[in-house]
């Protein structure tokens, strides 16, 4: 056979999901060559950025090495930065080298949408990235540490409230996050817990909008009912340093805005010329073919493509399926065999606040409290058989019930199946 060398950019869930899944197939066929390109040398699991953020994990705790993972496999993995992709002559081109590819996938994912509001940039925080995480830690830890001898009362209180916005999954596990490290600050900075404030603010009127609203209810009364203050319909529509302003014309007196409300496409594929649409993801069709090119593949956060009229999800299992489906075509074309069409399944929705409190959907069967954060353990610990590392999953087990910090998922908390 011809040889074949595959290049994948990006190794987020559907970077890692494809990659696996092609060094499977051809681990003993030297004719396929598969190359597995990211900026970092590491596969961050995104899921749990808000606990490096809030210093409940260390960055090293969700950061797993490529060259580990790829250990004894086909894939190579690349710790480099894409310049250009040149489509005609099928080149990708890095700071350091260029790749030829017979088939390319882009994996790249999403960057934060600030929708052009204001200050956004400038003033706010973002929760997409290892790096992200750590910023803001360190910003929470130092500012709540310098209010702490500040006399001014309106600036202390200020520098005291905490903003989220995006009452979706990552922003209520963000300001759940908060919420349970509250005690801890206010312990070590020698203050009352009551001075430390917490708003979660939302532009359209309800929260949580992919559970369904008996669920989304639970999470929101613990939240409420925890001294965090909710603000719906609210959009924000500048945020300045020292305070943040609703369209309302209201303003929170605030020094830490963490923006948690939207996603658009990594900005460098803008200059690839490929077809692009909402938020400028890039549209494929059912197999994962981006549109108008051979062999080249869309896949995780930066993939659009709908299904009974909705775009697809960005979330974890869809960015592991379109990788399982575009690695799946691959395989189909090089090795001969049927396409295999996209069929989104996902088998629920879990979210958590703080390390002992969460709702889960899970197809049908709800989860509150203990045994929602329970399942989500179970979750991420099947996700480490999935990319087949019995290291990571160790890991994974010591950092979040034995290794414990300021809170431990393990311990009780008020639980219903309902």
């Amino acid at each position: 056979m011809e040889n074949k060398n595959i290049v994948i950019i990006g190794a987020g869930y559907a970077g890692v999901h494809a990659a696996k899944k092609l060094a499977k197939k051809y681990g003993q066929d030297d004719s396929v060559s598969i190359t597995l390109i990211d900026r970092h040398p590491y596969h961050t699991m995104m899921t749990q950025l808000h606990e490096v953020a809030a210093q409940r994990a260390e960055p090293e705790d969700i950061q797993f090495d490529l060259h580990r993972l790829f250990k004894n496999s086909k894939v190579r993995p690349v710790t480099d930065e894409v310049k250009h992709v040149d489509l005609k002559d099928k080149v990708v081109t890095t700071a350091e080298g260029t790749y030829q590819y017979d088939y390319l996938m882009l994996g790249m994912g999403g960057e934060p949408n600030d929708f052009g509001t204001p200050g956004v940039h400038e003033n706010g925080f973002t929760l997409l990235s290892s790096e992200d995480a750590v910023k803001l830690h360190k910003h929470i830890e130092e500012i709540v540490h310098r209010a702490a001898t500040v006399h001014d009362q309106k600036k202390r209180q200020a520098m005291l409230t905490f903003t989220v916005c995006g009452g979706g999954l990552t922003g209520v596990e963000m300001i759940g996050e908060l919420l349970g490290q509250r005690a801890r600050l206010a312990k070590i900075n020698k203050l009352d817990e009551k001075d430390i404030s917490l708003y979660l603010v939302e532009a359209v009127p309800n929260i949580l909008n992919v559970l369904d609203r008996k669920d989304a209810g639970k999470a929101e009364k613990y939240m409420t009912e925890n001294g965090i203050r909710i603000l719906k319909n609210s959009p924000i529509v500048d945020v300045k340093p020292d305070r943040i302003i609703l369209k309302s014309g209201d303003e929170i007196a605030s020094h830490t805005l963490i923006w948690t409300a939207g996603i658009r496409a990594n900005s460098d594929t803008k200059n690839y010329g490929m077809e692009s649409a909402r938020a400028g993801r890039l549209k494929v069709n059912e197999y994962m073919e981006a549109s108008g090119l051979d062999n080249v593949y869309v896949v995780g956060d930066l993939a659009y493509f709908e299904e009974n009229g909705k775009p697809m999800p960005q979330m974890v299992e869809a960015a592991e399926q379109t990788g399982g489906t575009a690695a799946k075509n691959i395989i189909a074309s090089i090795s001969g065999g049927e396409k295999t069409a996209f069929k989104g399944n996902y088998h629920g929705i879990m979210v958590s606040i703080g390390a002992k409190y969460g709702v889960a959907n899970l197809n049908g069967i709800h989860l509150s409290g203990f045994w929602a954060i329970f399942m989500k353990h179970m979750v991420n610990l099947y996700y480490f058989f999935c990319i087949r590392s019995g290291y990571y999953m160790i890991q994974y087990i010591k950092h979040e019930f034995f290794h414990i910090k300021s809170q431990s998922s393990a311990q009780g908390s008020k639980s219903v199946i309902s």
